[in-house]
């Protein structure tokens, strides 16, 4: 049986007592907003009148909170962040009354103010490195190459550092995020080694609760993009039409055909790009989201798992038919330690259907 447990740090000190008073412990990653986490703690009214944890010294805002949750005494932090919330529920049945402490990653720090602010002579990659480093975290950026010359264009930030981040970040194609003590721009990483597969309805070797799929095929497969380069007086054009991405899958996106011969295009509009590599650019982290057309979300028996799953990172999905089997790109996790044992859901993405045997080390066998 697989021992399971979690941790809890506070100021980087770790509190077994609220994890021993915890009712529910809920921590939600994602790679396209803020991680958070819930703690609801049980509390009573004390002899004094005071409630238990309501006005503990170490449970106030913007106090640093880190959970970490053990498998077989494998630690892997789930989340480290900062106290944004509290909230008191006061129950006339005995043991009905609760605390709730909520919180965020490092980027709600990154999301009080709102700038107004020029980034001349600076790539996109260039001002995410500045920025992470002006809230001491680290950082893991893929260059962006494009350097915005202040006599053509400047980049004007209008919004908070990370709302910034996150716009630059989707014209790249990248992700943008915070997890733990680094901040990453880069593209997914697709190729990074993958976790444990993941079973639905497969005998003893089971993992999966449940499983929810689904594909569609209503997302552009070509993309352009005209405007008129105001300094040469030129026409440029950038077009995005076939995939760079590993596929996750034997059939990709661009494989499937359309009833009539018709093909499927979208036209960049209301935007404007300094030069042609930014237009082409924008066109390819266009293509590249739109391949995203397969999407899973599930529950898994974390005891049979016996692992902690992990945004940003592929897993194996087996048991679920020739279409819907093979391997994901993890998006979305929360992670929930309550009474009745500890669960994660999980939602992942693929740019292709039915599966590569290359993706299962553990044999031939997906269906």
């Amino acid at each position: 049986m697989v021992q399971i447990a979690a941790t809890i740090k506070v100021d980087k000190k770790a509190a077994p007592d609220l994890l021993a008073a915890a009712l529910e412990l809920e921590v939600e990653t994602d790679i396209r907003l803020a991680s958070s986490f819930r703690i609801r703690l049980a509390t009573f009214r004390q002899g004094d009148g005071t409630w238990g944890f309501l006005d503990d010294d170490r449970l106030q805002l913007w106090k640093p909170v880190e959970v970490s949750a053990s498998l077989d005494e494998n630690e892997q932090q789930l989340i480290s962040g900062y106290i944004t919330q509290i909230a008191a529920h006061i129950d006339p049945n005995k043991g009905g009354s609760y605390v709730e402490i909520m919180g965020m990653d490092a980027t709600c720090l990154m999301n009080l103010e709102e700038k107004i602010k020029d980034w001349p002579n600076k790539t996109d990659s260039d001002i995410a490195r500045e920025i992470f480093s002006n809230y001491n975290l680290k950082s893991v950026i893929d260059d962006t190459g494009v350097v915005h010359d202040d006599k053509a264009a400047t980049i004007i930030q209008r919004d908070t550092d990370i709302q910034f981040l996150k716009r630059l970040a989707r014209r790249n194609g990248f992700e943008c995020l915070v997890r733990g003590d680094t901040g990453f721009f880069r593209k997914p990483m697709l190729s990074a080694p993958s976790q444990p597969v993941l079973a639905a309805q497969f005998g003893s070797d089971t993992t999966l609760g449940s499983l929810d799929a689904r594909v569609n095929a209503m997302r552009p497969m070509r993309v352009e993009m005209h405007q008129i380069d105001v300094i040469g007086k030129q026409l440029q054009a950038a077009t995005a039409d076939t995939g760079q991405q590993k596929q996750l899958g034997s059939t990709p996106a661009l494989s499937l055909s359309v009833p009539n011969g018709v093909q499927s295009k979208m036209f960049v509009k209301q935007d404007v790009c300094v030069n042609q590599q930014e237009m082409q650019n924008l066109c390819r982290a266009l293509f590249d989201e739109a391949e995203w057309f397969a999407q899973a979300s599930g529950k898994i028996d974390t005891a049979a798992y016996g692992a902690v799953l992990q945004i940003m990172q592929p897993v194996p999905v087996k048991g679920a038919g020739t279409m819907f089997s093979g391997l994901y790109y993890v998006i979305n996790v929360k992670h929930t330690f309550a009474l009745n044992g500890y669960t994660q859901e999980f939602t992942a993405r693929r740019n292709a259907l039915a599966p590569n045997a290359s993706d299962f080390a553990a044999g031939p066998s997906l269906f």
